[in-house]
């Protein structure tokens, strides 16, 4: 009878999440596509052809920042492969690369996943976008002042096409959309059977020292541990999912989801960028460190605000009224 409710429970959450994942997502893909075909998204690449410049890399590369920001790391990709990339280009250049497309991707339906789950929108592309652009400036100086990894980038990318209509832009949509749904389903099977043999537990437990440097309570680990590993996207509806629950008070939804904003989906997106050939280390290991260091520095900050400043621009009203003070 107990293993029945369970699996009852599990089904009805299923619904539930991906009803709730799939309403930012959908039309938030719709709306990109939009964009793009109205030439937006080029206007968007003189803008940040500047910023290319600033962080050390070639001004060919804003398109790929554009797009990465846009949709996500494999449309950068798929652009990327597309521009004529010679020797000059260095593992350097393609670690800030890669470091800038894991802050800051699929920013339209993450963004909009981190507003339902209590976050403002424009804090959370401040911590995405220049935390990006931070993190780039600090690695090309670094890479300036010491000479490391200045020889040519070992870039493993496949002959790729960047020109799809909007019929196969449909169909690759609803692929995508398909995989989302099946790796909810596969996650939430998955989540519960941890609960059942107390390894979720564990990982919390392992992850609470860290979380306690950043200023975030120990109430927010579930969080913690679906964002690092599975990401916004496909761990967006249970983000929401707790968050609503109201255990968890505004401050540490906001540290929280500053620190995934920053690092997340650390085993999929690290795969997948290091296919420009960047330094393992720093898109891995100094990634999770420097968003550690960011986040403790922004809630220091933020402690000091006025719950109005808080209501105004840090959180919204997703977050339950009975867990702002909790």
């Amino acid at each position: 009878m107990q293993n029945h409710f369970q699996i009852k429970k599990t089904c009805v959450d299923i619904v539930d999440v991906s009803f709730t994942l799939f309403k930012i997502m959908i039309p938030t893909l719709i709306l990109v596509k939009i964009l793009e075909e109205m030439g937006i998204v080029l206007m968007l690449n003189e803008i940040m052809a500047p910023l290319t410049s600033l962080m050390g890399l070639p001004v060919e590369m804003a398109i790929v920042l554009t797009t990465t920001m846009l949709t996500n790391p494999y449309a950068g990709l798929i652009v990327f492969s597309n521009l004529p990339i010679g020797d000059e280009f260095t593992v350097a250049q393609a670690t800030i690369l890669a470091s800038f497309m894991l802050l800051a991707h699929s920013l339209p339906v993450e963004v909009l996943i981190a507003r339902k789950s209590g976050v403002r929108a424009r804090m959370s592309l401040f911590v995405r976008v220049g935390g990006g652009l931070l993190l780039c400036v600090i690695l090309k100086f670094l890479f300036q002042a010491t000479g490391m990894l200045s020889g040519s980038a070992l870039v493993t990318l496949p002959q790729l096409s960047a020109t799809v209509g909007i019929q196969d832009w449909a169909i690759e949509q609803v692929k995508a959309l398909l995989f989302v749904q099946i790796v909810i389903i596969l996650l939430l099977f998955f989540l519960e059977g941890l609960r059942v043999i107390g390894v979720e537990r564990l990982i919390k437990l392992a992850l609470s020292p860290f979380l306690r440097f950043m200023g975030v309570g120990d109430k927010a680990a579930t969080i913690a541990v679906v964002g690092v590993t599975l990401g916004l996207g496909f761990g967006g509806g249970l983000l929401i999912k707790e968050v609503s629950s109201g255990n968890i008070p505004k401050e540490d939804v906001f540290g929280v989801l500053s620190f995934l904003n920053l690092s997340h989906s650390v085993f999929e997106d690290t795969a997948v960028v290091m296919l420009l050939g960047p330094s393992l280390f720093i898109v891995l290991v100094g990634r999770i460190i420097y968003a550690m260091l960011f986040v403790f520095v922004l809630m220091k900050f933020a402690a000091s605000l006025s719950e109005a400043i808080w209501k105004q621009h840090l959180t919204n009203a997703n977050i339950p009224e009975q867990a702002k003070f909790a």
